[in-house]
């Protein structure tokens, strides 16, 4: 199992740890894979939970819908996670059996496609493999914990800041094989997307990022972003 960590640690600023899990004892077995078409859903919500899923390359939104308050207002649709590659997609659906949100690439993807029928008894045979899914599992609780508490009371500078430091460090974690931090990436998702997820409107999001420029936290060329100074981003 894998687990990253804040490397803020190691300089004593309190922060929560990076979470990104792998199935690190799935890598030996031949899942199949399958390539998902920009703009294209891996699953929809109502769907029968079949497989998870590992992202090998690409990047997904998961997008929830809600009833409106009244028949009058349509569906409240919301961006409720982005996943990276080596993480994990459709673990929505391990409770009700059915999936509670629709997984739509932002980009052409590919994802490793790992059979519910072949993963239970893997974990009963592999007790590590069973520990890693566990691992992520929780890795999604502790992920929804933080947003519901950062959507409740952070103000939309934070918010902002903290979603690009959280995907800069995923963006590290799911280069395995670098040992370099990236200092400029390529946001896959909308402003809009971010927006959502965030509980932000389009505008607010940019005005932060451009207040974010402005502070020398980061530089913006469209949606690529680079990471200018990681303690003004952190700084609340």
């Amino acid at each position: 199992m894998e687990l990253s960590r804040d490397p803020g640690a190691a300089s004593g600023r309190v922060a929560a740890p990076t979470l990104h899990v792998r199935l690190t004892d799935a890598d030996a077995i031949p899942f199949p894979t399958r390539t998902i078409e920009r703009g294209d859903a891996l699953y929809c919500a109502g769907e029968a939970l079949r497989s998870l899923y590992t992202v090998q390359s690409g990047c997904f939104k998961t997008v929830a819908t809600f009833p409106s308050s009244d028949d009058t207002n349509a569906p409240h649709t919301q961006v409720i996670g982005f996943h990276l590659p080596n993480e994990t997609l459709g673990l929505d659906g391990v409770c009700t059996a059915r999936h509670e949100s629709d997984a739509v690439a932002l980009e052409t993807s590919v994802v490793r496609i790992m059979p519910v029928g072949i993963l239970e008894p893997l974990c009963r045979e592999y007790a590590a493999m069973q520990h890693e899914l566990l691992a992520i599992m929780s890795a999604e609780i502790v992920r929804a914990s933080r947003l519901a508490l950062m959507l409740g009371t952070m103000p939309a500078r934070e918010r902002v800041a903290a979603f690009l430091l959280d995907f800069f460090e995923r963006f590290d974690a799911s280069a395995a094989s670098s040992t370099e931090h990236a200092t400029d990436v390529l946001l896959p998702m909308t402003r809009a997307d971010i927006g959502s997820y965030l509980g932000l409107e389009l505008e607010t999001v940019s005005r932060m990022l451009s207040k974010l420029q402005r502070e020398g936290a980061i530089g913006l060329n469209g949606r690529q972003v680079r990471m200018v100074d990681r303690a003004i981003l952190a700084h609340n």
